[in-house]
């Protein structure tokens, strides 16, 4: 089994191993550790990495699968809102009056309605606060695109691109505004090194908040 990680250098003496709770890997090395030494380390600790992530996944819930009942939540912009499920004058699904509704007849398209409702509001919304980071931040991206991706919130190309989960339209603007100068800020650092995050926190501030809200968002969505 092939174990992924992501290298973080901080000014550490020594090289740490985290475990998110998610199962994910992280090494946080000083400045100057080699690539051998970050190697040896891993390869010294792989059974213990291999346990501890089986562990935390282990306590992972299991997802519910929607049924799209009147009653359900589901998530936007940060909060919960009611599924109305109806005979409605109008066909597919609607947001209205701060909550969700589904006419009765698109009930077994429902899942799909809700995916394309996601990307258009993310579209919509994101796009938007791409560009006045990006024009805060000096920098210029290529394009920006949107996909539904089940372990990453954003990304950013060699190429430029930006790339956003659609998913994000589920949380809070100031964490999107987060995920956005993050991606925004490898078009300046590609990598997570100390100057990376000061980049974002310059723009974004105190964002530890922001990663747990979204780590806690992951487990739900």
């Amino acid at each position: 089994m092939t174990l992924n990680y992501e290298i973080t250098r901080s000014n550490r003496k020594t090289i740490a191993l985290k475990v998110s709770p998610h199962g994910e890997v992280e090494v946080v090395a000083p400045l100057d550790a080699s690539s051998i030494e970050i190697d040896n380390i891993i390869k010294k600790k792989k059974f213990w990495l291999y346990k501890t992530i089986n562990k935390t996944k282990e306590k992972l819930p299991n997802k519910l699968k929607k049924e799209y009942i009147s009653g359900e939540l589901f998530w936007y912009l940060g909060k919960r809102y009611r599924l109305d499920v109806c005979q409605c004058e109008h066909q597919g699904l609607k947001f209205q009056y701060n909550k969700f509704i589904l006419n009765y007849k698109d009930r077994d398209n429902a899942e799909q309605l809700f995916k394309e409702f996601y990307t258009s509001r993310a579209k919509e919304k994101l796009t938007p606060q791409v560009a006045k980071y990006a024009k805060q931040m000096g920098v210029q991206y290529n394009k920006v695109k949107f996909l539904e991706m089940q372990k990453r919130w954003g990304s950013c190309t060699s190429a430029g691109n930006i790339i956003l989960n659609t998913h994000l339209i589920k949380a809070p603007m100031y964490v999107i505004d987060y995920v956005i100068v993050h991606e925004l800020a490898h078009l300046i650092e590609f990598n997570h090194s100390p100057k990376f995050w000061n980049i974002v926190k310059t723009q974004i501030g105190d964002f530890e908040d922001h990663k747990s809200w979204l780590d806690n968002l992951d487990i739900e969505v």
